[in-house]
């Protein structure tokens, strides 16, 4: 075996296979030559058992030793084979074993590396490849190895062997975003939480967003839990006017421009310290004009409880001679806004969250995570309505504020959010995405040391746009085909082949970062997760 066998004192014969005798573009067909070695024994303190699948082979090539992986072991089916099987002779039938080759031993560096095209040869002589030669393979399948940064503590197995743990650089696993996908039951919040044991544990700062509370008994003081609507409140001003429109599902003809305009004299009047509304009915529009014109760049806070006195005062527009009058269309339609309005403060968390006075600002603990003053950071958002637009419009705040305002001296740190598919929508009928700013971090957001970790049920209920950015995938238990096809470039043959038949906590790692993909048995962190489902078993 080359360099390798010397350098680990290795017996080629107790390990040698057979010859490759056929290689395509596809695969590569190996006659065995020596039965013993297909035989399940313990060898130098190792199991073997090579006469089943995935076992991994040594190939050793003119131009270097290659690795791979068996994916089919069967005894050809031939007269001459059933004839020797009549007659008993079944040390004289040989099987034949098609592989998969998965990567290049570096005689400089004694890693792994990619083949680089370089396939197997017919006559080449094929091992089955040796516990410590398995080990250095799987510890090199980071192509990120020469980044000079220290793994994670390990959160994973190796699916086909147990024994061998994996630990995987944060860069492997997040330099490109990370994204957990699986069905309910899947494991898929369990792998989440045992990633961020490790982050936690290496000191990495992380801002979690947390839609159902299962996170909330998590963490201990590592964690500062801010909790939306309950303790912790969003200034008006802090929302942009087109995270209000989608807050407020305002329609694009008549309804958005009135909010905005209902806004704009709203900040008029608390610049001027106006505790009513901004009267515009039988006003000079030039009088209007002026007033809104005087409002600054930082001129943002308003009043959101004068907003539904306001909305009707947008219904007037100019009547020809420069004065302001109601026109009833507008108003009938912007009064449809107005109650939304209403319904969703009775009955929501919105008030709360906009009007009450609580301890903490959403804004000024995003600014502290930012400073360091705070390490770690949970939002917890269950209290506010997360499957509505109001979910969707805090992660937009949240992101557009961590892109918007952190600088070159704040420590890079890592956003996972829960359940990514709550606050993200497909594209619209126009083609544009509904909430930008996640879709900024998971583009630009690198380079300024912001990483994404996402989980979702299903790749299809996520923006395409914001899918195509994630580098990594951890995929458990999938079933539908349009789930499957939505990832269907990140994964191998292989892996599409066995993502229906992934039990709880298996998973397979497909990441631009490795050499290929790999299964993984995931870790279940020791940490409190509200994650359970009631049971049905009578009391």
């Amino acid at each position: 075996m080359g360099t390798s066998s010397s350098k680990h004192s290795l017996s080629k014969e107790n390990y040698y296979l057979g010859t490759v005798s056929e290689v395509s573009k596809s695969i590569v067909k190996v006659q065995a030559e020596n039965l013993s070695t297909l035989n399940s024994r313990i060898l130098n303190g190792e199991n073997l058992t090579p006469s089943t699948i995935n076992f991994l082979v040594l190939i050793n090539n003119v131009k270097g030793v290659l690795i791979a992986r068996v994916k089919q072991n069967a005894i050809r089916d031939t007269d001459s084979i059933h004839t020797l099987m009549k007659q008993g002779m079944y040390s004289k039938i040989f099987p034949e074993i098609i592989v998969e080759t998965l990567a290049l031993l570096n005689p400089d560096t004694e890693n792994f590396d990619a083949t680089n095209f370089i396939n197997a040869g017919v006559h080449d002589k094929v091992y089955v490849a040796p516990e410590k030669i398995i080990q250095k393979y799987y510890a090199s399948l980071e192509v990120t190895k020469n980044i000079d940064e220290f793994p994670l503590q390990a959160f994973s197995s190796l699916g086909v062997d147990k024994s061998i743990r994996l630990a995987f650089k944060p860069v492997t696993l997040f330099s490109r975003h990370m994204m957990i996908i699986g069905t309910t039951g899947s494991g898929k919040s369990t792998s989440a939480l045992s990633i961020l044991d490790k982050m936690l544990k290496a000191h990495i700062k992380i801002l979690i967003i947390d839609p159902t509370g299962e996170y909330a008994d998590s963490f201990d003081s590592e964690v500062t839990n801010r909790m939306l609507g309950v303790d912790t409140n969003i200034a008006s001003g802090s929302l942009s006017i087109t995270q209000w429109v989608e807050l407020l599902s305002a329609s694009p003809g008549i309804q958005a421009p009135a909010l905005m305009n209902a806004i704009e004299a709203l900040r008029f009047q608390e610049k001027n310290c106006h505790a009513y509304e901004y009267v515009k009915t039988n006003k000079n529009i030039s009088l209007v004009q002026k007033d809104i014109a005087s409002l600054t760049r930082k001129d943002t806070s308003f009043d959101l409880g004068l907003l539904e006195k306001q909305l009707p005062e947008e219904a007037a527009v100019e009547n020809g001679r420069g004065i302001l009058k109601v026109d009833d269309f507008r108003l009938k339609n912007i009064r449809l806004l107005a109650d939304r309005l209403h319904q969703k403060l009775e009955t929501t968390k919105l008030q709360e969250l906009f009007l009450g006075t609580l301890p903490y600002s959403l804004i000024d603990s995003l600014q502290q995570f930012l400073n360091d003053d705070i390490h770690s950071l949970r939002i917890d958002t269950s209290e506010i309505g997360s499957n509505d637009s109001t979910g969707g419009m805090v992660v937009d705040l949240i992101s557009n504020y961590l892109f918007e305002n952190k600088s070159e001296e704040n420590r890079a740190f890592l956003i996972f959010i829960d359940e990514v598919h709550r606050y993200t929508e497909k594209e619209t009928d126009d083609g544009n995405e509904n909430y930008q700013g996640l879709i900024t971090l998971a583009r630009e957001g690198r380079k300024k040391g912001i990483y994404l970790l996402l989980t979702t049920q299903s790749p299809n209920d996520v923006s395409t746009v914001l899918l195509g950015q994630m580098g990594t995938l951890l995929i458990h238990r999938l079933t539908q085909p349009n789930e499957i096809y939505a990832i269907n470039n990140f994964l191998d043959e292989k892996g599409r082949e066995s993502v229906q038949r992934l039990g709880q906590g298996e998973a397979i790692l497909t990441s631009v970062n490795l050499l290929h993909d790999v299964q993984l048995i995931i870790d279940k962190s020791d940490r409190s997760h509200h994650n359970g489902s009631p049971s049905l078993e009578a009391r």
